[in-house]
């Protein structure tokens, strides 16, 4: 994994040194070329390609061999590092999804906030309710009122009811 990490950064992306806007190299306070990254970053970075194996051909798409051509690799969620990994400029690679730590205290009781139903699985797909609940007046559904200190919204609001 290092290998192929070294190789992805030398070679595909930002080379070994680091560049001004005009293309000139960086110098150290030494005279040295600016290194763009160290070997702890290949380390880091080789974190990132885990998890990953062949994928089967597709029977009705590809005909050669056993070559899948359109997408190769699978990611094999058990074999994959689960853990954050650190870009060069020093944040965490990641999709850009806050943190719970740096949302707002009780964001998700938002007004206009919209909750979906996602399983039970590592990996959900969103689920729907059958249409046949969709008139059906006895179908429990979650309601999140104040009707006194044991109910779901004095849970997760910290407030009682105001009977």
């Amino acid at each position: 994994d290092e290998n192929f990490a070294r190789e992805v950064m030398q070679l595909f992306t930002t080379g070994l040194a680091t560049l001004h806007p005009n293309g000139n190299k960086v110098f150290d306070e030494n005279g040295q070329g600016k290194q763009v990254y160290s070997n702890d970053d290949i380390v880091e970075y080789a974190r990132v390609w885990t998890g990953f194996s062949k994928q089967l051909k597709r029977g009705n798409i590809e005909m050669d061999q056993n070559n899948n051509r359109i997408d190769p690799m699978q990611i094999v969620e058990t074999w994959r590092d689960p853990f954050p990994k650190m870009g060069l400029d020093r944040t965490y690679i990641g999709n850009g999804v806050p943190l719970c730590a740096d949302l707002p205290a009780k964001h998700f009781l938002s007004s206009g906030a919209t909750y979906k139903l996602l399983g039970r699985t590592a990996m959900p797909q969103s689920q729907r309710d059958p249409k046949s609940w969709t008139y059906d007046e006895t179908a429990k559904r979650l309601s999140l009122e104040a009707n006194g200190p044991e109910s779901l919204f004095a849970k997760l609001c910290g407030a009682a009811s105001t009977e």
